[in-house]
């Protein structure tokens, strides 16, 4: 069953990276404004889009979104969708963007994939089942030292949350070769899963951002450590090679 989940996963995200790919260096028109991000309607039509293929296979089940949510709570199978992680870099015109699909059974993350429409790349991951870029095994890196390791700390929206970013960012930086800054947390999460990251750190994030993610690096032999902040919803993280020691990295 993983599996035929994984096949409208992969059908879905495919579908909804084409429509964002032609839209991209467009008219974009800006729904909402934040301090430290944005929403465009291309967020919302992408959404609905990822629903009506969802629906189209499995209309009993619940699909939850970063743009709203839809179906009952009671459903044993959840969907878990962020139709276009890293808005504000498509906003920009900087080509780095992904959507990330999950599926939950009773809580439980058995599917997952996040695709990259502009360089055509597509991490797939099901439980059973080994993590995959475009069809291919991945596994995390094995690089055990900080000092050869690179990473990015997430900086979220809130002062709090970037004060604290700024800090570790600060405590960080002498200790390890690079840390970067890339604006998709989704695809942060692939990238530690593929070797190429060593750890990524968050201190808010939202689930749909990080769910399909999470199985991704768990599965290539990386580590994942989660404190809630709103129980199901809303987490610190913090991901890493699995061979990489950042226990003295917390969140208070």
């Amino acid at each position: 069953m993983p599996n035929d989940f994984l096949s409208t996963a992969i059908e879905t995200a495919l579908e909804a990276g084409d429509f964002l790919r032609r839209h991209f260096e467009t008219d974009i028109k800006i729904a909402e404004k934040f301090s430290h991000d944005i929403k465009i309607e291309l967020d919302n039509l992408a959404q609905e889009k990822i629903i009506a293929s969802i629906l189209k296979d499995y209309p009993e089940h619940q699909i939850i979104g970063e743009e709203g949510s839809i179906g009952s709570k009671d459903s044993e199978i959840c969907w878990i969708v962020d139709p276009l992680d890293g808005t504000v870099n498509f906003t920009y015109g900087i080509p780095h963007f992904c959507i990330s699909i999950a599926v939950q059974k009773r809580g439980k993350t058995i599917a997952g994939v996040i695709y990259d429409p502009m360089r055509g790349e597509l991490f797939t991951v099901s439980e059973p089942g080994y993590p995959k870029l475009n069809g291919k095994v991945i596994k995390s890196s094995q690089r055990s030292f900080l000092s050869e390791s690179i990473g990015v700390i997430g900086f979220s929206r809130t002062k709090e949350t970037i004060a604290k970013a700024t800090d570790l960012f600060f405590n960080l930086v002498p200790k390890v070769r690079k840390i970067r800054f890339t604006g998709s947390a989704a695809l942060d999460l692939a990238y530690v899963a593929c070797g190429r990251l060593d750890f990524y750190i968050e201190q808010q994030i939202q689930i749909w951002d990080i769910a399909a993610g999470i199985l991704l690096v768990e599965k290539s032999g990386g580590k994942i450590m989660t404190k809630p902040i709103i129980e199901g919803k809303t987490f610190s993280l913090k991901a890493t090679n699995g061979s990489l020691n950042l226990d003295f990295v917390t969140f208070d």
